[in-house]
């Protein structure tokens, strides 16, 4: 080998190897997502009262690796395991959607119950308010 030949680059990787590493990375980003929605769907059920700030941060961040994996790959692309992987996400999303819908209405249905009881509490048909125990004349 010469002097020459050493510095010259690597022949990049045959063209089979590159799909392979691209479906590796999409398998790898749906199965994150999938673990995200499932976490939230999980929270949501057992009716744990976290913030939803760190789940809508971890699907957010799923949604991002899934879009760069698949931008890797060819627009063509039948493979049995992406597939199911992805009817197993669409099933999870439904779920997690409808049960971040009953949160949602369970929040509105809060909140306005709450804003009904203030508006009746500041409206009992008087402008003023005495203070327990002072004599009314």
């Amino acid at each position: 080998m010469t002097s020459d030949q050493a510095l010259e680059p690597a022949a990049p990787p045959p063209a089979a190897v590159l799909p392979q590493a691209a479906f590796a990375a999409l398998t790898t980003a749906i199965k994150r997502s999938i673990s995200a929605v499932r976490a939230e769907t999980l929270a949501l059920r057992n009716g744990e009262n976290r913030s939803l700030k760190a789940f809508e941060h971890r699907k957010s961040q799923a949604l991002l690796d899934l879009a760069r994996a698949r931008a890797s790959l060819p627009p063509v692309l039948h493979d049995r395991e992406v597939t199911d992987l992805l009817q197993e996400l669409k099933h999870d999303l439904s779920e997690n959607m409808e049960l971040l819908s009953h949160h949602m209405k369970a929040m509105k249905e809060i909140t306005e119950l709450l804003a009904k009881s203030m508006l009746e509490a500041d409206s009992d048909g008087t402008y003023s308010r005495l203070s327990p125990g002072v004599a009314h004349d």
